[in-house]
Formats: C-alpha cells, sequence, structure tokens
C-alpha cells in the first residue's frame, strides 16, 4: 500500500487561513454595502431635486401666467409688500414673507368659473351648462393675491416653512371685498375664509424682485436705493401701502413714477422659489451642539447631509449660506436674505431646499380696441 506523505496528509484551510479569508470576505461585502448606500444616497437626493423642482416649476407658471395679464389702464394695480409673522410666540416678529395684490386681465373662460365659483358660494345654484356659460361670458379684468402663511406656530421644525395661498375675484364684483380695500386682511394678516386656496405647502423661500425703467438688470439682480437697482416692494400708485417701518424691503424704489393716469409697472419681474417637502424632513440634519450670534461653524449630528457648497441654509428664522463641510462641521455666513444673526439651540433643524428662478417679462403697452 502507498504511504500518504505528511504534506498531503495537512492539505487544506488552517484556521488563520480562514479567518483571514474571512476578514477579506467581510470587508469586500462592507465595501460592497457603502457603495450601494451611496449610490442610493445619489439618486434620493436626484429624486427629492426632480421633485422640488417640478414642484417650484408648477408655481413659477401660474405665478408668470398672472404676470403676463397684467392690465396698465385706470384699473390697474399692482403692489408687492413684505410682512412679518410672529412664528415662535415670543412677542417678536422674526420671520417675512412677501405678498403680491395685482390686477390683470382674464379671459371669458376664466370669467366664466369664477362667476361659476361665486354664484356657488352665495348658495345659488351653479350653471349646468358650462360651454354656454363660457360663451355668454367675456373678458374681463381680475384681481390676484398671493401671500404666504406660517406652515405652523407649534411645531418647532414647520415654524420655517410656509403656505403658500392665491385668491381670485372679478374687480366688479359686488359680493366679495376686494383684495386691495385696506380691511380685507384684517388685524391678524390673513384674508377671510374662502378668499383665497391653498397651493402648496413646504415653501422656505420667496423672493420676488422687480425692474423699474432704471434698473438694469442684465449682469444681476442687486437689491438697493439706487435708481439702478431693483425693487423688493412696488406700489402702482405711490400710495406707501407697503409697510417700509415693518420690513426694510419695503422702501419705494425711486424709479416708479405714476404718469398720466396709469399704474407704474414693473418691466420685469425675478421669481425664486425654495421648497422643501414635510417627507424631506426626515432627511436633514440637525444641530448637535448650540450656536452663538458670533459663530461661523455649524456642528451638525450628519454633516453627510448638507448641501453642496454655496447652497442656503435655513435654521429656525436665520438665512445662512454653506461655505464648506469637514466631517460633522459645517463653516458659513450668517444673517443673509434680510436676516439677522441670532442664536440657536441644540437639535434645531438645518432646512434646505432646491432653488429655481424665474424671469417674466411685463408688457405695459395695451392698444385699446374701439368698435
Amino acid at each position: 500500500m502507498k504511504r500518504i506523505s505528511r504534506s498531503r496528509a495537512r492539505a487544506g484551510l488552517t484556521m488563520i487561513e480562514l479567518l483571514c479569508a474571512m476578514f477579506i470576505l467581510t470587508m469586500l461585502m462592507v465595501l460592497v454595502f457603502q457603495l450601494i448606500d451611496r449610490t442610493l444616497s445619489v439618486w434620493r437626493k436626484n429624486e427629492t431635486r426632480q421633485s422640488l423642482l417640478e414642484q417650484a416649476s408648477s408655481v413659477a407658471d401660474l405665478f408668470a401666467h398672472d404676470l403676463r395679464g397684467l392690465e396698465n389702464g385706470a384699473q390697474g394695480d399692482f403692489v408687492l409688500e413684505w410682512v412679518r409673522f410672529d412664528t415662535d410666540g415670543d412677542g417678536v416678529a422674526e420671520s417675512k414673507w412677501p405678498r403680491l395684490r395685482l390686477v390683470r386681465q382674464a379671459s371669458s373662460a376664466e370669467v366664466a368659473r369664477l362667476e361659476e365659483e361665486a354664484q356657488r358660494d352665495a348658495g345659488k345654484p351653479a350653471k349646468r351648462d358650462a360651454q354656454a356659460a363660457v360663451l355668454r361670458a367675456t373678458p374681463a379684468l381680475v384681481e390676484t393675491i398671493w401671500l404666504v402663511a406660517p406652515a405652523s406656530l407649534v411645531d418647532p421644525d414647520a415654524r420655517a416653512e410656509g403656505i403658500l395661498w392665491r385668491g381670485e375675484r372679478l374687480v366688479d364684483d359686488k359680493s366679495s371685498l376686494s383684495f386691495f380695500a385696506p380691511d380685507f386682511l384684517g388685524t391678524s394678516g390673513r384674508p377671510p375664509a374662502g378668499a383665497t386656496e391653498e397651493l402648496t405647502t413646504g415653501l422656505l423661500w420667496m423672493q420676488v424682485f422687480c425692474a423699474a425703467q432704471t434698473s438694469i438688470v442684465h449682469d444681476g439682480w442687486k437689491l438697493g436705493s439706487e435708481p439702478a437697482s431693483a425693487a423688493a416692494s412696488w406700489d402702482a400708485w405711490s400710495k406707501d401701502r407697503p409697510d417700509a417701518a415693518a420690513v426694510g424691503w419695503n422702501q419705494k424704489h425711486p424709479g416708479i413714477a405714476v404718469a398720466h393716469g396709469r399704474p407704474a409697472l414693473p418691466r420685469r419681474v425675478r421669481l425664486e422659489l425654495e421648497f422643501e417637502r414635510e417627507s424631506d424632513r426626515t432627511r436633514r440634519t440637525r444641530l448637535s451642539d448650540a450656536v452663538d450670534v458670533a459663530d461661523s461653524r455649524l456642528a451638525l449630528e450628519d454633516g453627510t447631509r448638507m448641501p453642496a457648497a454655496g447652497a442656503f441654509v435655513l435654521v429656525e428664522a436665520e438665512w445662512m449660506q454653506l461655505s464648506s463641510v469637514e466631517g460633522d462641521s459645517a463653516a458659513v455666513t450668517r444673517g443673509l436674505r434680510g436676516t439677522t444673526a441670532r442664536s440657536h439651540g441644540k437639535g434645531a433643524l438645518v432646512h434646505w431646499g432646491a432653488p429655481l428662478a424665474r424671469e417674466v417679462s411685463v408688457t405695459t403697452f395695451r392698444e385699446d380696441w374701439n368698435p
């Protein structure tokens, strides 16, 4: 019988070799899982950004529709102002949102729809033949209002967000109060029930820039008090309706001049929007330590959940611009977008969204068709 050598008898894996193989396999699995997680994270961020941009785009389209129909006749009007809100109940109005009221031309279909809604609100039977109602209706002037209200006065994570509302009414509708009436919004700053409808939630930022005849905006929109700068507020009839004492951005622009009994309309308007869905809040990071007024860095629970450098972030009522992120520490520029640096407690949520900007040219010339 042939004898088996000792070297062949010991052929196989030793315990050390087996442990080394298991370690290598484990490391490979960890690397694969990390690659999959990063891929899914990038996919989720792209999906979220696309969804937010679609949400902002639909709002911008409707906004542009209203601006393109601006009425520049004797019944026209355009008032853009900023309003403050006290969202944390400390007696200080720390948040501000824009409010826009305008008069535009409406098609016969829009007029028929508004008349039907007015009849339904008054408890009268609605017109059954919608097509016939459109044929009977004629183009008319419509008042439109855009306003933002805080999403919540209770939930700390939702206080920084706003709800966007929009309302319409026929100028000659005697059954409802004009949006330009001094008592329309009341002391609370909110419209009466049924006058507006909710467009969307999760609004983090809304800025409306107006270019006067003297404004130079081809190299960028810059707010200021000079004739060449853009305006953050507007009063087409120079009646001092925006409250300059409440918000500095309500200062009258020197390029607004009323002449010949017609309203002074901006020649171009730029809209900036940023949204953050409620489901996105669960993917945001929080402050891992309190932030003082003079601090230029934020201590974060998870730095990987921050946007790219250059993006704006919102902590409570303060806007900041992100300079860089190193691990769980972020360098920021404090007190931007008309806000001031303030202290923030540990656990405050860091909001951010996908920005979208839309510019609309305003037609200020209107032909009067005479039979």
